[in-house]
């Protein structure tokens, strides 16, 4: 992939329905921007929080996500952060984290056909043990994103093409925010 200059202070925020590639093609954002990633997760993992997605649980590992992110921003890093985000309020935390910090702001959400998330969730990952019962529990809770973003269609094959769109994304809405 082409390697873009680095954004200075950009927080993107990275949201979609378990299975929908959206920590795949997190990290490959990440990299190609050279920001830190920061996953949910990941993050529920090293909590000792995994298999438990019951809403406490969930705004512990997001409550946890917030202040690493603050720490993040201190030492001048962009950050792609990956999580369902299926919750305006959790959007909003950071929402207003961006603002209070200056960060610049770029949403993307991953969606993929159910066929293929059913596809990835019937196989074992590493960090994350949501099933197709995660999948239609959070996808009937998810409510609709009320700020602009970039919508990302998933499949097997289009993550470069997909992350070369965020990358023309997230600096489009650079450049509106300067001006």
């Amino acid at each position: 992939m082409k390697k873009y200059s680095k954004v200075a202070s950009e927080l993107v925020m990275v949201m979609g329905l378990p299975g929908s590639g959206k920590s795949y093609f997190a990290k490959g954002l990440a990299k190609e921007i050279d920001a830190v990633y920061l996953g949910s997760d990941e993050l529920r993992k090293e909590m000792g929080l995994m298999g438990n997605y019951q809403l406490d649980n969930k705004l512990s590992v997001y409550g946890e996500m917030f202040n690493r992110a603050k720490e993040i921003h201190k030492s001048g890093e962009s950050l792609v952060l990956d999580g369902t985000f299926y919750l305006q309020q959790v959007r909003d935390l950071f929402i207003f984290l961006a603002k209070s910090l200056s960060w610049n702001l770029s949403i993307i959400h991953i969606k993929a056909d159910e066929s293929l998330i059913s596809k990835r969730l019937s196989k074992p990952r590493e960090d994350s043990e949501a099933d197709m019962e995660v999948y239609l529990k959070i996808k009937s809770e998810f409510e609709p994103i009320r700020e602009a973003h970039l919508l990302i269609q998933s499949t097997d094959d289009s993550l470069q093409e997909s992350v070369e769109k965020a990358v023309k994304y997230i600096h489009s809405d650079h450049e509106k925010a300067r001006r």
